[in-house]
């Protein structure tokens, strides 16, 4: 029986987080979990919902939506514990193009239940998540990913969009940025440290779009064995099919007193690979998407694939030992 056959006839919810300051790419891999799981299998929840005051208000009470007071904090408490439970909830809805509220709506849990947000491991409600996610770019990267999204998607005022960035900074410190010493995996995004790849794109006149250095961190549980789903690397293959500059390192430290393994790519890797490990987690998983790349990947993409895998470890984990009990 497949992973997904499995997760539907358990009966039970499975609760992802994903934390991190707004636009630092938490939509990014809760849409790729929900790809490879399936919409039938995952649904999301946003925090921003959970808003207590609107755009405006916020700029009147010189208040932003990281500090705690500006969310319902004890309604997503509420909400996680009945949806643990299999129930329905009702609940608020933000629309960000407008900066206000929308008429509430009811949310039926799915076995798997993403919850992305400013914060989702806060203090109670990290309580009701199985998995935990933390997503960190570089502030470089967090304020362009930031801008790019709020002016060109949202339709925001660039000044006003670097002026909030700047008056959040503060805040961030202070309440979302420590989240990360609670998560499962940690996701560090940095610009990419090849500067052969500036050289390519001269010579060759290819532009690679953005190109990135991840380093993962992923905690270790005692409890989930150490390799219940192998990812193989054709090395041969990967020499062959490479064309472009890449790297890929390993070591193991500790993460704010936890053991964890870390993991660091960069530059741009073939698509063939990428395939071969795309295709083992989609047979675990008896998933039939097609994912669309061609030719090459930047690290993000392979750093929302090893995501997954350690995601579908932990289910599986979850499931056998629910099982046995």
């Amino acid at each position: 029986m497949s992973l997904r056959e499995t997760l539907k006839e358990s009966g039970k919810i499975f609760v992802v987080g994903i934390a991190g300051d707004s636009g630092s790419g938490k939509t990014t891999f809760a849409n790729a979990i929900r790809r490879l799981l399936g919409e039938d299998v995952v649904s999301t929840i946003t925090l921003d919902d959970y808003h207590v005051y609107d755009r405006v208000t916020r700029w009147k009470l010189g208040i932003t939506p990281l500090h705690p007071d500006a969310n319902n904090l004890k309604l997503v408490e509420t909400h996680l514990f009945m949806l643990k439970r299999g129930e329905r909830i009702r609940k608020p809805t933000y629309d960000h193009k407008t900066g206000t509220f929308g008429p509430w709506e009811d949310f039926e849990p799915t076995p798997v239940v993403i919850v992305e947000g400013l914060h989702t491991l806060y203090d109670g409600i990290r309580n009701y998540i199985d998995f935990k996610i933390f997503v960190d770019p570089a502030r470089y990267v967090k304020r362009r990913w930031k801008i790019r999204r709020d002016v060109e998607e949202r339709g925001y005022d660039r000044k006003k969009v670097i002026e909030e960035i700047i008056q959040r900074e503060p805040d961030y410190k202070r309440y979302i940025d420590f989240q990360k010493i609670h998560a499962d995996v940690v996701i560090k995004i940095y610009p990419t440290s090849m500067s052969s790849l500036e050289r390519i794109t001269y010579l060759l006149g290819e532009n690679f779009g953005d190109v990135y250095k991840v380093r993962l961190i992923i905690t270790k549980d005692d409890r989930i064995p150490a390799e219940p789903i192998g990812l193989n690397i054709d090395l041969s293959a990967l020499v062959r099919a490479s064309e472009r500059d890449f790297s890929i390192g390993f070591f193991s430290d500790y993460y704010y007193s936890k053991p964890a393994s870390f993991i660091d790519i960069d530059g741009l890797l073939n698509v063939e690979i990428f395939s071969t490990l795309l295709e083992t987690l989609k047979k675990e998983v008896g998933s039939d998407f097609v994912h669309d790349s061609s030719g090459y990947v930047n690290a993000i993409e392979v750093a929302k694939l090893l995501v997954c895998w350690r995601l579908l470890e932990v289910l599986k984990f979850h499931l056998s030992a629910s099982g046995e009990r």
